[in-house]
């Protein structure tokens, strides 16, 4: 269990400095990690415990399970690239996935997903895959666009297993912008900026970055807004935002 662990520790540590080399480096020891985590209960019922974590092959790397924490792995760094604006990182990481592990290396289908221009959005992916693109493209976003980058992103990273990394940079990304979006509301298109702007001042004064405080500060700042939010989206960002 301690060398699952480790194998966590060194890609969240890729993931959080969205470092591709360093991904690249631990992202099939990660995936065997998991595996093995997928399998243990299994043998523990029939007395049985592997002694070291086994190794994946080229087949193995394309079964489902396997791919599907690899989409989220590499959909969690293109979060951390996004979020703090590293196009050159975001870039690097296809490059180095496709020469260590071919053209559809496993995760490619979830980078697809932030560079390329999809309309219709269809999945939560597409949408977060959005606007990860113009995160890493350089786009300013108003205040609209930054409360639904926030929501995308925190829907997103709730599933996934780097909810708590990815939490923390979104909190910090969101701080920034909303910090940026009071002291100039006429550019940011804040609606009605002296009530909303109240708050959010509020709502920014907590400084726990977590989910919690990304759910309190989407409630905040709605109405700074011009557009209509879905009651569902309030309702489950109620629920999210109470620390139990």
């Amino acid at each position: 269990m301690t060398e699952v662990v480790q194998r966590k520790d060194r890609i969240n540590a890729a993931i959080a400095n969205h470092d591709p080399v360093a991904f690249v480096d631990h992202i099939v020891a990660w995936l065997e990690a998991t595996a093995y985590m997928r399998v243990l209960p299994g043998l523990k019922k029939v007395g049985l415990e592997p002694q070291s974590i086994p190794e994946l092959t080229y087949v193995d790397l394309r079964e489902e399970s396997v791919r599907n924490v690899a989409d989220d792995a590499v959909m969690a760094f293109c979060i951390s690239a996004g979020l703090a604006g590293d196009l050159d990182g975001f870039s690097k990481l296809h490059d180095l996935m496709t020469r260590r592990l071919g053209l559809i290396y496993p995760g490619s289908s979830a980078l697809a997903h932030c560079n390329q221009v999809i309309d219709p959005i269809v999945t939560l992916d597409d949408a977060v895959g959005q606007v990860l693109k113009a995160m890493l493209e350089g786009k300013r976003f108003d205040a609209a666009e930054i409360w639904n980058a926030g929501l995308r992103v925190l829907q997103r990273l709730r599933s996934s297993n780097f909810a708590p990394e990815l939490a923390r940079l979104a909190a910090l990304w969101l701080r920034t912008q909303w910090q940026a979006a009071l002291a100039d509301p006429q550019a940011f298109a804040v609606r009605d900026a002296a009530f909303s702007g109240m708050k959010i001042e509020a709502a920014l004064a907590d400084p726990r970055n977590d989910q919690a405080f990304i759910a309190a500060l989407l409630l905040a700042s709605i109405d700074a807004i011009e557009r209509e939010v879905d009651p569902q989206y309030r309702t489950q960002l109620k629920a999210i935002a109470e620390r139990h």
